[in-house]
């Protein structure tokens, strides 16, 4: 009987949950805007969504620990349990990455990506630049990963540097280095830390409810089982909304690393370019996506560390969401290809969803810095 009422709070969570996403995701277009005007427009947006992400969630363990004052300590356990765990995770994510994606040291003729890496860092204040990986996948594709232990790493795939020539090819460099410089890593596994704290405390609560009242609805027993079920089921969800709002907070990430990319080579232009040869890519070969996803299915797709310095075009819910009917075409003017992805419409569903923002829209970033003349300062 209590494996059968379980079930069922299980089964009404989900439908409850889903509402919640499927209100979120119609109010998309309202959330969703252009890409940030400015520089300055992108920190204050940074600092407001890590300040709502922040003290909301503080707020709601303050709720938590105001109602529930005689299991606090079993609660605050699980959380320590939840932070242990994830801390674990970041500190062998390298291992993790460079076992994924067969990456290994550069070779014969690759010396010059090593040396782009070590001019850009010297160039961005870094006390010793990261290491250089060349990850064996036909994907194009680059992303930064570090630890505590582990260290800093940018990885390159062979897809990559077939597609690109080495000028973008550095200034993809110059946006993985922007996220190492930023400590995105770091950034967004602490902002996360408590909203997936929330989320599982609201489970735990939930099933704490079923097991005081035994699943019976009568009594005392019956308002143990309101009570708790109630407060698990309000965590849960709020779990969920601040986890949206950390996945927007790491789209201006990716912004924010654009930009870093733009002050380093001093030419947004070519990382324009470097977005659009892969976006074209992508979407001409959508099973690339695939390739890439089924390489580190449980990298990419479930890590928060991952995804805050993923890859500079995948995106893991790629895979799941509608995209635009793939269309054979050869690069013929790599300029003229920028202005017509700088025109196209973004879906703003698609992009609540998405831990990088669309392309076209970080293109036009990029283009109001070329045009305004704004630099970030990369010391």
């Amino acid at each position: 009987m209590l494996l059968f009422t379980w079930i069922t709070l299980m089964f009404f969570v989900g439908i409850v949950l889903s509402l919640i996403i499927g209100i979120i995701a119609l109010l998309a277009t309202k959330f969703i805007r252009g890409p940030p005007k400015s520089l300055i427009g992108l920190r204050v947006s940074m600092a407001v969504t890590a300040i709502a992400v922040v003290f909301g969630s503080l707020g709601v363990l303050y709720l938590i620990d105001y109602l529930t004052s005689g299991t606090a300590p079993l609660i605050y356990s699980g959380i320590a349990m939840v932070a242990g765990f994830m801390v674990f995770q970041w500190i062998i994510s390298p291992f993790l990455i460079n076992l994924a994606y067969r990456t290994r040291d550069p070779g014969p003729g690759e010396e010059w990506i090593v040396r782009a890496v070590v001019d850009y860092a010297k160039r961005a204040g870094f006390r010793s630049p990261p290491k250089v990986k060349i990850a064996e996948v036909d994907a194009p594709n680059a992303f930064a990963y570090s630890s505590l232990i582990g260290g800093s790493y940018i990885a390159v795939t062979r897809g990559l540097l077939s597609l690109m020539p080495k000028e973008e090819v550095e200034a993809v460099i110059g946006h993985e280095l922007g996220h190492l410089k930023h400590k995105d890593v770091h950034v967004i596994l602490a902002l996360s830390l408590i909203p997936v704290a929330i989320f599982y405390i609201g489970r735990y609560l939930l099933m704490w409810g079923w097991l005081m009242g035994g699943g019976s609805s009568r009594g005392r027993q019956g308002n143990a089982t309101l009570y708790y079920v109630g407060l698990g089921l309000i965590l849960v969800i709020a779990g969920v909304i601040f986890q949206f709002l950390v996945t927007h907070f790491n789209r201006l990430r990716e912004y924010f690393a654009d930009a870093h990319s733009a002050g380093l080579t001093g030419n947004p232009r070519l990382l324009q370019r470097a977005l659009a040869r892969l976006a074209l890519v992508y979407e001409n070969s959508p099973e690339l996506s695939s390739t890439t996803s089924k390489s580190a299915a449980m990298l990419f797709i479930v890590n928060y560390f991952i995804n805050a310095t993923g890859g500079m075009a995948y995106d893991p819910y790629d895979e799941f969401l509608p995209r635009r009917r793939a269309t054979r075409r050869v690069i013929v003017d790599i300029d003229a290809a920028v202005e017509e992805l700088m025109q196209r419409e973004t879906s703003a569903l698609v992009e609540l969803f998405s831990s990088h923002p669309p392309i076209p829209k970080r293109l036009r970033f990029l283009e109001n810095m070329r045009i305004r003349g704004e630099k970030i300062r990369v010391e």
